[in-house]
């Protein structure tokens, strides 16, 4: 096998998601028990002044979660990818399937991501009187990146699944 930076990248990356993977579910948890650091701005839409949260908010974070739970899936299949590049075999065939999973997850949480803003912007408003409710829709320059590169993933997966049948051709002859 020829000597190359793949497999160091990869255990740099594997790590990376690893910490990720434990990392952000954490924060995610205190930032829900703290009132700081939601995935979105409660304090921005539900009246949360006698400090209970209604069930309204409560659905609102539940499908602002959505995304994230996809956007996990993705994670895993990087650190499942980083640990076979450690080996140092980019055609290796398993790689494939998980770079079209890291696509579809990437896509699933970035299209979830502007479709679900209206109805958590309005669930967390709905506790709010008359006239202080609100929906707010959205799609930034962001999010269209992140659909096309999640695209890009996915089209590179069923490019490295040829390359790599391909590859399994030539060993053969070999």
């Amino acid at each position: 096998m020829l000597e190359t930076r793949l497999p160091r990248i990869a255990r740099i990356f594997h790590s990376v998601t690893v910490a990720s993977l434990v990392m952000l579910p954490l924060l995610l948890i205190v930032g829900i028990g703290s009132n700081t650091a939601l995935p979105v701005n409660v304090n921005g839409y539900a009246d949360l002044s006698d400090g209970a949260w209604p069930v309204s908010v409560w659905l609102g974070l539940f499908v602002g979660l959505i995304p994230f739970v996809f956007s996990m899936f993705a994670l895993n299949a990087m650190r499942r990818l980083f640990g076979l590049y450690r080996s140092g075999d980019p055609l290796d065939p398993k790689a494939a399937p998980l770079i079209k999973a890291i696509g579809f997850n990437l896509l699933v949480a970035a299209v979830l991501g502007v479709v679900l803003t209206p109805i958590q912007t309005g669930l967390m408003s709905m506790s709010n009187p008359a006239g202080e409710r609100s929906i707010s829709a959205e799609i930034s320059s962001s999010d269209i990146g992140f659909i096309l590169v999640a695209g890009l993933m996915m089209l590179i997966g069923w490019s490295m699944n040829e390359a790599s049948k391909i590859a399994a051709e030539n060993r053969e002859f070999v």
